[in-house]
């Protein structure tokens, strides 16, 4: 095999769960992951390491649900960082799991990072304040004041007394793990942009980039999240939750996105076949 054809494989590589044939595929969510321990991101990289410093590996991930399954995979096998950059971030069932994939990287010690614009902010500001209280966690409104915490009034008055201020908005969509593999492209992190709404969904198009491309992506990233627009959520929230200290805050989002009935019938079965479905992603990755 060519060192080319050996730097794609890796694109198909990395979407092997590595499961036996003989598995049983569990229809709680959780229990359908099977994280592979002896699996990492840095040993599968590690043999491609001096193409990355120069070449780019891309993987097209045209289809909504192999472009979920993507990000799944690489929050599992996060070691170090994922830092998350979006226009809009949902709290329907597609965000519920990626909340709660991104809860469980950061329990074995991986640093999130979180930067979302305000005016599509579409959470209670209690439950991002509770996302951002654990330890490893970090979130960021992208120039706050016309949406989070405010009512109405304040909303309107923000638009009709500095509208180019608040039309400052930022549309980025990157989600990098490690700095070392990026997926950026059209999608937002919300059920019609990954084929799961019930009533609508877009058209869209996401690409993976493993090698140089990435530390491209993470400069940007920083910029934006050093930015003076970039604040704080507790500084943009001042009203915390009560049980925002508790060791149990995040069991009741564990305990819904372990419930399989809590799932449209297309997200359960993709779900359920999870550790297969890396497998039918075909090699057609490219090196610029």
């Amino acid at each position: 095999m060519s060192s080319k054809n050996s730097y794609f494989a890796l694109l198909i590589t990395i979407f092997s769960c590595n499961t036996s044939p003989n598995t049983v595929i569990e229809t709680d969510f959780c229990s359908s992951i099977h994280r592979d321990q002896k699996t990492t991101l840095t040993k599968e990289l590690k043999k491609f390491s001096t193409q990355m410093e120069t070449q780019t590996g891309v993987y097209v991930l045209e289809d909504g649900s192999g472009s979920m399954v993507a990000r799944a995979w690489l929050s599992e096998y996060a070691e170090k960082t994922i830092d998350i950059q979006y226009f809009i971030f949902s709290t329907d069932n597609v965000g519920l799991i990626a909340c709660d994939f991104l809860i469980r990287a950061a329990d074995r010690g991986v640093q999130v990072r979180v930067l979302v614009d305000d005016i599509m902010v579409d959470a209670d500001a209690e439950d991002i304040l509770m996302f951002d209280s654990h330890k490893n966690i970090s979130v960021k409104i992208y120039n706050p004041g016309v949406n989070l915490g405010k009512n109405i009034l304040q909303k309107i008055g923000k638009f009709t007394t500095d509208f180019r201020s608040a039309n400052q908005r930022m549309h980025n969509k990157t989600f990098i793990v490690d700095g070392k593999v990026v997926i950026t492209g059209g999608r937002n992190i919300a059920d019609e942009y990954f084929d799961y709404d019930h009533e609508y969904n877009f058209r869209d198009r996401d690409i993976l980039l493993i090698g140089e491309a990435s530390e491209s992506v993470e400069t940007s990233f920083n910029e934006f999240w050093n930015s003076e627009l970039s604040t704080p959520v507790t500084e943009v929230v001042d009203n915390q939750p009560e049980n925002i200290n508790a060791d149990n805050r995040f069991d009741a989002l564990h305990e819904y996105a372990c419930n399989p009935s809590n799932f449209w019938p297309q997200v359960r079965e993709r779900i359920k076949a999870l550790p297969e479905a890396f497998n039918t992603i075909e090699d057609s990755g490219k090196l610029v």
